[in-house]
């Protein structure tokens, strides 16, 4: 069965709790979290797929020295969504969690 999906403007997005360091590009959010080393880049990205497998919604990904961007959009849709929204706050708590 499908899931059934908000669109949430830019603005609505970047309004949301946690969410002002992201920004929308087009039918995705992006942002990118300074993690100091590969090590740790590489613990943060392996959270976000915990959280992404949890939610059955999957960012794309990309883990540099000496950080990782995340990008996030519905491909059901093509747009941001409130599937977005909800996995972006995660992905930030979890993300403050580890980096401090």
């Amino acid at each position: 069965m499908a899931r059934d999906y908000r669109t949430v403007s830019a603005d609505d997005f970047t309004a949301a709790e946690g969410l002002a360091d992201w920004r929308v590009e087009g039918a995705q959010a992006t942002t990118t979290f300074a993690t100091g080393d590969f090590v740790t880049g590489l613990r943060l990205v392996n959270e976000i797929g915990r959280l992404a497998e949890e939610a059955d919604h999957h960012p794309d990904l990309t883990l540099r020295y000496p950080e990782v961007e995340v990008w996030l959009g519905t491909h059901d849709t093509g747009t941001v969504t409130d599937a977005d929204v909800a996995l972006a706050q995660a992905i930030t708590a979890a993300a403050r969690a580890i980096l401090g």
